[in-house]
């Protein structure tokens, strides 16, 4: 009866430890979820490391000897690669294969490229390309030739940001964030200024205001500054940098045209705001191009989308 007794009276308590503990959990779940800027936030920082110590890129030769880039970052990003630790001689070790060409080469010689690397190696072909990436500052378009329209369909494009959304494949295409333009003012606007006037507002709650068709240069700044970035956009945004690792809708507001503002903020911006502002300060780390790159700065985020992207569909080879 006494052991009866104490189990029957323990129970609740082991119960109620049990609960408690699980809310514990939870809360601790709420909170890392709540203030970090990254869509894992339980997973990345592991998946992050295992990308350092592991992943290896294998380059195939370029097609000329000095390859020409239309931009400054695409260059900033090969350079970058090519004197990282990610690079293998070894194929047979690589997870991704990067397809360097110029961006001056033509649709047709580019497409002879693709066929060499085809006939010469055996990757290509594993994949029909979906274990590939390439840089374009503007995208590829829909081409006939069946090496191009493999390297449009599965291979990973890096382009630059904002590309045409007719030649960016959500999900699976990467955009570069952009360089800061030294000669580009940062314009920080009040907040009041762009929505309802309230005197009763901090003067720090500032926003930015960026149309997704002019410059972008100074995102990453903005939000390092603490400014909340207004993005002015009549298309689906789609191309927005590390959309799959970084919280971007909590840390932005998007509209369509600047008269939206106040209706997309509406009643509860005072309390969103300074979690919004937090949040992109913690990711402007991401935005940052730095040579030699640092840890999470902007070359090694896109090593750790390409990273996300490893795990490939081996598709049946095209007899």
């Amino acid at each position: 009866m006494l052991q009866s007794d104490m189990t029957t009276t323990m129970f609740p308590l082991v119960l109620s430890l049990l609960c408690y503990s699980l809310v514990a959990v939870q809360a601790q779940r709420n909170y890392i979820y709540n203030f970090s800027p990254y869509v894992s936030p339980t997973t990345v920082l592991l998946n992050y490391e295992k990308m350092v110590e592991n992943f290896k890129v294998f380059v195939y030769k370029p097609n000329s000897a000095q390859l020409k880039f239309a931009s400054t970052v695409e260059s900033l990003f090969y350079s970058s690669l090519h004197n990282s630790t990610y690079l293998t001689q070894d194929p047979e070790e690589a997870h991704l294969f990067f397809l360097p060409f110029s961006s001056d080469l033509s649709t047709r010689a580019l497409a002879r490229v693709l066929s060499r690397i085809r006939n010469d190696f055996p990757y290509w072909n594993r994949t029909l390309g979906a274990d590939h990436f390439y840089l374009s500052r503007v995208g590829i378009p829909l081409e006939r030739d069946r090496n191009l329209v493999e390297l449009k369909k599965n291979a990973v494009q890096i382009s630059c940001f904002p590309t045409p959304n007719d030649k960016f494949v959500p999900h699976k295409d990467i955009t570069l964030p952009p360089v800061p333009d030294p000669h580009v003012l940062l314009q920080r606007v009040p907040a009041r200024s762009l929505v309802n006037d309230n005197e009763t507002w901090r003067g720090e709650e500032f926003l930015c205001a960026m149309k997704h068709t002019n410059d972008a240069s100074w995102i990453g700044e903005a939000l390092r500054v603490g400014c909340v970035p207004v993005v002015v956009t009549e298309e689906p945004l789609n191309d927005m940098p590390f959309m799959d690792v970084l919280r971007c809708r909590e840390m932005a507001v998007f509209v369509r045209s600047v008269g939206g503002v106040t209706r997309a903020l509406g009643d509860t911006w005072r309390e969103r705001h300074e979690r919004m502002r937090k949040l992109g300060v913690a990711a402007s780390t991401h935005f940052q191009w730095n040579q030699p790159p640092l840890p999470f700065d902007a070359f090694n985020t896109i090593m750790y989308q390409l990273w996300l992207r490893r795990h490939t569909v081996r598709y049946a080879m095209v007899q």
